[in-house]
């Protein structure tokens, strides 16, 4: 199902200069970059909440340019926009990432750098008993969208603990792609016995919802930083000063958490509409590493993942997925 959406976004962007639609402007000033209410996306949290407060980060490193900031829910929506060409760069988790970039067989998007290691896990309802992987027979576990990175780690690990799964529900385990906004709420009314989510939600769980921690895996890369190949190869020298001010944004959210917690905050407030206790961030942070570094041993992973759950076929060398600078 996910490949076949993908595929057909791309004959839709193949199609378009044919249905006289208007093409991009090489000139134009604006960039279109995108990330997702989770704390997993730290650096797309803390530069949107400075370009809205008219301090941008990005925004010093190109003087003249204007950035606009978009929001998804997960993975596959952002990968759709890139498609779609209604924005330019966004932080993704890796699996829609590789997926997009194995459907359009590497002419789409590029890997620009790393931006968050960890961060997620597989939570479980207090009351489930649920103790390893073969607890989970006859069970529900909610993901954020089919096909994003944690659906596709769920996937892959109850594959590899001998639990079935298929894509339409059926099997040893139900694994129901869920928005995580939704996850405490059908937790508490024991409608799911886990949630394989990620941060503020991780944490959000453990709280309100007494669930557990099941698995953790504190290294697997859970955010990187994409492009649109088309974009990129308009804007060679934004795209290089781009990732040096991605960088150099991770270094200054390590040298300062407390103020980059507080933009997160005021920004997550911002865009879900609700307030943030500032100790759930502080909960979450901890379980962060926040790296610009390209780990391809993880998107290797991540690849034989992806296939063992279905969600994807061949992929091109993944070396030919990362951004060549001049």
């Amino acid at each position: 199902m996910l490949k076949r959406l993908f595929s057909c976004l791309l004959l839709l962007c193949a199609l378009l200069p044919m249905m006289g639609c208007q093409q991009e402007d090489p000139d134009s000033k604006v960039i279109r970059m995108g990330g997702f209410p989770n704390i997993t996306h730290v650096q797309a949290l803390v530069a949107r909440n400075m370009t809205r407060h008219g301090e941008g980060w990005f925004e010093r490193y190109l003087p003249g340019y204007t950035f606009e900031w978009y929001t998804y829910n997960a993975g596959p929506t952002a990968m759709e926009a890139l498609f779609g060409r209604t924005a330019d760069l966004t932080y993704v988790g890796p699996s829609p990432a590789l997926n997009a970039y194995a459907v359009s067989a590497g002419r789409e998007v590029r890997l620009l750098a790393g931006a968050v290691n960890g961060g997620a896990a597989l939570l479980v309802a207090p009351e489930s008993n649920i103790q390893q992987a073969a607890d989970f027979k006859g069970q529900s576990i909610a993901t954020p969208q089919l096909g994003n990175t944690q659906d596709v780690s769920c996937r892959a690990w109850l594959t590899r603990n001998g639990i079935k799964t298929t894509l339409e529900g059926a099997g040893d385990c139900r694994v129901t792609p869920t928005p995580n906004s939704m996850q405490l709420q059908l937790m508490k009314q024991g409608d799911i016995a886990a949630s394989w989510t990620v941060e503020p939600w991780v944490s959000t769980l453990e709280r309100l919802a007494d669930a557990r921690i099941l698995v953790q895996e504190p290294d697997v890369v859970t955010t990187v930083l994409v492009g649109r190949v088309a974009w990129l190869k308009n804007h060679p020298q934004e795209t290089k000063t781009l990732i040096r001010a991605h960088k150099e944004l991770t270094q200054w959210i390590i040298d300062n958490p407390e103020a980059a917690q507080a933009r997160v905050i005021e920004e997550l407030t911002e865009l879900t509409q609700a307030a943030i206790d500032p100790e759930l961030v502080r909960s979450a942070w901890k379980r962060l590493k926040l790296t610009a570094a390209i780990d391809l041993p993880g998107l290797q992973q991540f690849v034989k993942d992806a296939q063992e759950a279905g969600l994807l076929d061949r992929v091109p060398p993944l070396e030919g997925m990362f951004y060549q600078q001049d």
